[in-house]
């Protein structure tokens, strides 16, 4: 399926998804969901797990309390009723289609090829002096130098880390500040250091 379909496709699920109200609607497309994720590899899947799990931890709590309707759980100015879990658990479910679907999305298409679709869809919008390619353009070589920047940054804390016989959390907090603010500004000045293996930044 050609990237542009895929996105149309993800855009047009997500809008879809606020036009819905039924809960066992929610319920039929989870279960379709899960069957789409059970066929992405393990190694994509977990991938930012944990920060995903908290915002959809505090989505829901946030949803739940201090709405009407039938009070079923009260503890002081908290308090739970039956509107407030439906609500929570459908505006929950929203969040983790739109994760889903995104990781979906990113796991059967490469970052290259989105980021090609989105500009060929979006491209229309330069008649209206839209800077469409100037924007993709830039945004593409964010997103290629990411995991060599991070890499870097792991490789050298760990080094500096070694070097220095560091322990303790403020300790290590310092390391991290000695190269961290330097790098980001040599970054700024020559981002194209990333995009070569033999290259390193001094």
């Amino acid at each position: 399926m050609p990237p542009e379909i895929k996105i149309i496709s993800y855009v047009v699920f997500i809008a879809t998804l606020f036009l819905v109200q039924d809960f066992s609607v929610y319920i039929v497309v989870f279960l379709i969901m899960v069957i789409f994720l059970t066929r992405i590899p393990w190694k994509s899947l977990k991938s930012g797990w944990i920060p995903i799990t908290l915002l959809i931890l505090f989505t829901f709590v946030g949803n739940v309390c201090f709405q009407s309707g039938k009070i079923l759980y009260k503890a002081g100015p908290f308090s739970i009723s039956d509107e407030g879990i439906n609500i929570a658990l459908i505006r929950t479910m929203r969040l983790f289609f739109m994760i889903s679907g995104a990781k979906i999305l990113t796991a059967t298409t490469s970052i290259e090829s989105l980021m090609g679709a989105f500009e060929r869809t979006l491209k229309p919008l330069e008649r209206f002096g839209v800077p469409v390619a100037e924007f993709f353009s830039t945004a593409g070589l964010a997103m290629k130098s990411i995991p060599r920047l991070k890499d870097y940054v792991v490789d050298t804390y760990k080094k500096k880390v070694q070097e220095d016989s560091v322990s303790g959390f403020w300790g290590r907090i310092k390391i991290v500040s000695t190269f961290l603010v330097p790098l980001m500004a040599k970054t700024l000045q020559s981002p194209e250091v990333f995009f070569t293996d033999e290259k390193r930044i001094e």
